[in-house]
């Protein structure tokens, strides 16, 4: 099972970067079109909402199943052994709900958009697809939280 999780967090960190090099890639782009072509790309706004939407929540994954998220521990240091276990499932507890609700709202946004037709203002790209891609990559950020809720202890 661990490594499935680890092959499914790597895929997705595949994905978020690949994200970020098209971002990059289509932000040069423009950055030489604008400076010195005097011709920016007039998509580049909605590319980059959209991809940056994706590379985040692809992201997500790899960063929940590390234990990478921001964290301050201004009092593990001086708690007990056993508070320290109690405050990180119960760290975990609120991942996987924070999880389940971003991508519960993201699945309604979805089908929202999906029978609305919305699409984007100048490529008339549909919108639905990205965010249900992005719903799904949060339910999968959400069952590595409930991995890491019931095995607090294991190691990626």
């Amino acid at each position: 099972m661990q490594n499935t999780i680890k092959r499914i967090s790597n895929w997705m960190a595949g994905a978020a970067s690949f994200c970020l090099l098209g971002l990059m890639l289509i932000t040069f782009a423009d950055v030489v079109g604008r400076y010195f072509f005097n011709a920016p790309l007039v998509y580049t706004v909605e590319m980059v909402e959209l991809g940056m939407g994706l590379m985040i929540f692809f992201g997500l994954g790899l960063t929940t199943l590390n234990r990478g998220h921001i964290a301050v521990d201004l009092v593990a240091g001086m708690v007990p052994r056993v508070t320290r276990a109690w405050l990180a499932g119960f760290s975990a507890l609120i991942a996987v709900i924070f999880f389940g609700l971003i991508t519960w709202r993201l699945w309604d946004r979805a089908t929202n958009f999906w029978s609305d037709g919305l699409a984007t203002q100048i490529l008339f790209l549909p919108v639905a697809p990205v965010v249900f891609v992005m719903a799904a990559a949060s339910g999968i950020t959400t069952l590595f939280a409930v991995w890491l809720l019931l095995h607090p202890a294991t190691k990626i």
